[in-house]
């Protein structure tokens, strides 16, 4: 498996691409569903990542150190004080040498980030009115 940090660079990348100045889920398993719904379309280096339900929901066992990485490596925010989301640092340019450096084209890494960022949306939007209905 490829090394954290090369997972957090791809990983904002894609981000960036796909959603722009969007702030990235960092709670309640939104990104981790969402990465896991698009696995099977995800750069080799992310189709590595392994999933498992947990006594909070559906996790990716590698995300926590990814984001981590991505923090570390200055490629998003500091944590927020409820750390719900981060913003990636990245520039549009920054993000589209670091997809074609690991090998996604910019057209194939804009559309895989635009559709993590769909479906972010859809399960914040799902979270919110099962929230809601409560």
């Amino acid at each position: 498996m490829s090394g954290r940090y090369d997972q957090a660079e791809l990983l904002a990348a894609l981000w960036k691409l796909g959603a722009g100045d969007d702030m990235m889920p960092t709670s309640h398993g939104i990104l981790d569903r969402a990465l896991e719904t698009l696995k099977s379309d995800l750069p080799v280096e992310l189709s590595e990542l392994t999933f498992s339900t947990t006594s909070v929901g559906r996790r990716c066992y590698e995300l926590p150190d990814i984001l981590l990485a991505a923090q570390e490596a200055m490629l998003t925010s500091e944590p927020n004080p409820t750390y719900l989301s981060t913003v990636v640092t990245l520039s549009p340019e920054q993000a589209r040498e670091l997809a074609v450096i690991h090998g996604v084209g910019i057209r194939k890494a804009s559309e895989i980030g635009r559709r993590l960022a769909d479906r972010v949306v859809a399960l914040q939007n799902a979270t919110e009115q099962r929230a809601a209905a409560a």
